[in-house]
């Protein structure tokens, strides 16, 4: 029975190391659940911080650009109102001037062709008051116009 007894002692033996495991494993476990995870979050809330302050300095900096632009362009007076009311009244006079020599140019363009005409209707009316004076004439200009 020794046998027995010794294989009993050693299954007993390997049943309290299995318990022993066991709640060990338990515990492990209970600790694991228990446990808070914690991120080491020092380099992200520095980079954050950093991140901040430049985005605070960019803002100061746009404000400032844009607090010297508009005093800039309040105090920016490049023309006095006189000279602007002076420049668009001269190029105003201007356009009318040269709308006005243009039917000027043109009027005198139609009276000119009007003078022409008239200068051919009086040669003309000239030219047969003395060809029916002068028949002779008539017939020797006729003669000459067909050779041409």
């Amino acid at each position: 029975m020794n046998k027995l007894e010794t294989i009993t002692q050693l299954l007993v033996n390997e049943l309290t190391d299995f318990e022993a495991n066991v709640k060990r494993l338990e515990n492990g476990l209970q600790r694991a659940e228990d446990l808070k995870v914690r991120f080491d979050l020092a380099p992200i809330d520095n980079l954050v911080s950093e991140l901040k302050s430049f985005q605070q300095k960019e803002t100061e900096d746009r404000e400032a650009y844009v607090n010297r632009l508009n005093r800039k362009l309040e105090n920016a007076k490049i023309y006095p109102k006189w000279a602007v009311i002076t420049f668009i009244s001269s190029m105003v006079v201007s356009a009318v001037a040269i709308l006005f020599g243009y039917i000027q140019y043109e009027s005198k363009q139609d009276i000119k062709k009007e003078a022409y005409n008239l200068g051919i209707e009086a040669y003309q009316t000239h030219l047969n008051t003395f060809f029916e004076e002068h028949p002779k004439t008539y017939e020797v200009y006729s003669d000459w116009n067909k050779k041409q």
